[in-house]
């Protein structure tokens, strides 16, 4: 297949801008040199209610290590983030099913991200649950919405850096980052092939060809691939019963076997033990590469089951088999760190969106809380092993997942009020049906204090098209600047605790910046 590489409007302008005065109708960049690293993190399937609902809990609505001035005096860029994927259409310019026979798409379309439109009626920015009917715009899923952010290009629901037609393939920005002498990598806290750390380099017509990704993935040239997904442990790192024992999210059985026999101390060295990730984090004996497959055969902590009572969240006791995010991203930046010059890193918190499709708000807590540490772990790494001057942070998310909103936005026609039973919520939790329920207002999550589950409702399983938040530090923060709209709505609801104004920009931008970063550094 063709590979396909898209000059784009902010890249050529900064290319040119280091050596000459720019027109006036051309905008101007104040430092021609690009950040030697650049880090993406990414909490999947998370929304502006669905952050402040983790950020109450722990009692840091705006005050977390991302959202305040740095001790250097580096302030964070703060914005919201639309997403969308692209729409296939027949010969007549009708909206095809998802799953439809390509050869009956004539085309595709992206109507994208509306503020006036969506503002209109509550349900506009949901594909609903209950009717057979979409939001006004097309959502994304983790595959098209990985692909906008990692190749700047928009495709259709299913698809990694592939065009909707199948027909041509992306580069993305780990590609270009190797191209140009950078390392590499990619970190999870679900399967390891799932579909936002594949699209950071891989190419495939469907995100569940797990084998062929990881494949891809594999023999990419990635310096680290770190996440879940082992063959004989399950969700709550017990070995599994070989029956039941699967090598698809590590590329087949063969693949696997030959990684783990191959491995070696100083090269490539595969690693599954928390002690492994732990040993890494600290900087001990650092491979060139790194292929870490912790023992959980889905996520970190999401889905396990049968552990002790605890405080936390869900009222069940953490896997204690297995690293935490924050101490899987440190070990995967020192082992990038190596190359001297510099690297592009994508850090995942995955299941956070799995407890939107679930309904499950302590879960779902439980999940960005630990993502909000893996932040607070990578910012410590930068301001002790870099600067803000030399390393680019973006923090964001793909989509938002389970249509979060305040208590009271909407009644349940069913029944009256909508079930808040903590313990059993997954199962009882009403969600809106426009057919039976009254919408009341926009309301945003209601802070109950620290410690406590915040007032809120779900309206979908579904994602929806919900503009997420988006914060920026270190060089090169400011070339976002270029690509802003502005929602004023969506600024009266979320904007108190994180000083946002409702600037927003398009998922494919975050690409556009990373891009021209990496080739302002190469032509420095």
């Amino acid at each position: 297949m063709q590979k396909f590489f898209k000059p784009t409007l902010i890249t050529a302008m900064l290319l040119t801008a280091s050596c000459t005065m720019l027109p006036d109708s051309t905008p101007k960049v104040s430092d021609s040199s690009g950040p030697k690293n650049i880090i993406l993190m990414v909490s999947d399937g998370i929304g502006f209610n669905g952050w402040l609902a983790a950020d109450y809990y722990q009692g840091l609505a705006g005050r977390q290590t991302y959202q305040v001035q740095r001790p250097d005096g580096t302030k964070p860029l703060v914005l919201g983030l639309a997403h969308s994927a692209l729409n296939l259409i027949d010969e007549n310019g009708n909206t095809l099913a998802r799953g439809t026979d390509l050869s009956k798409a004539a085309g595709a379309v992206d109507q994208g991200y509306d503020p006036q439109t969506r503002w209109q009626r509550f349900e506009n920015a949901m594909l609903n649950d209950y009717l057979e009917s979409g939001s006004y715009t097309s959502y994304t899923d983790s595959a098209a919405a990985g692909t906008a952010l990692m190749s700047g290009r928009k495709t259709s629901v299913g698809r990694i850096n592939m065009d909707w037609s199948n027909s041509e393939e992306f580069d993305t920005i780990a590609q270009i980052a190797m191209k140009q002498g950078l390392s590499a990598g990619t970190v999870t806290s679900v399967m390891v092939s799932h579909a936002t750390p594949a699209a950071a380099v891989a190419h495939n017509v469907s995100r569940n060809n797990y084998a062929e990704i990881f494949n891809e993935m594999h023999d990419s040239g990635l310096s680290v691939i770190m996440g879940a997904g082992h063959p004989v442990y399950d969700s709550s790192g017990e070995l599994k019963a070989s029956e039941k024992q699967t090598f698809k999210y590590v590329g087949g059985e063969q693949t696997y076997h030959a990684i783990r026999e191959n491995s070696d101390e100083k090269t490539s060295r595969y690693i599954d033990s928390k002690s492994e990730f732990e040993a890494l984090a600290q900087g001990k004996a650092l491979p060139e590469r790194v292929i870490g497959i912790v023992r959980s055969g889905s996520t970190l902590q999401a889905s396990r089951t049968g552990l002790n009572d605890a405080h936390t969240p869900s009222g069940m006791a953490y896997n204690n088999n297995v690293p935490s995010l924050a101490t899987m991203s440190v070990g995967a930046l020192n082992v990038l760190n190596q190359d001297q010059d510099g690297f592009f890193a994508m850090i995942e918190g995955g299941a956070v969106d799995w407890m939107g499709h679930a309904n499950n708000m302590p879960r779902f807590i439980e999940e960005q809380i630990d993502f909000n540490q893996a932040v607070d772990a990578v910012v410590k790494w930068v301001e002790t092993n870099s600067s803000w001057n030399e390393t680019l942070l973006i923090i964001t998310s793909d989509h938002e997942c389970g249509g979060i909103w305040g208590e009271g936005t909407w009644t349940n026609g069913q029944g009256g009020a909508v079930a808040m039973d903590r313990s059993k919520e997954s199962l009882q939790t009403a969600r809106f049906n426009p057919a039976e329920d009254q919408f009341n207002a926009f309301l945003a999550v209601q802070n109950r204090g620290k410690g406590n589950i915040p007032g809120y409702q779900w309206a979908s399983r579904n994602h929806t098209n919900e503009l997420v938040p988006l914060w920026v530090i270190g060089k090169g923060a400011d070339s976002f600047n270029e690509f802003i709209r502005t929602d004023p709505k969506a600024a009266k609801l979320w904007g108190e605790h994180y000083k946002w104004n409702g600037n927003y920009v398009d998922n494919t931008s975050v690409f556009e910046v990373m891009e021209a970063a990496i080739l302002r550094s190469a032509n420095k």
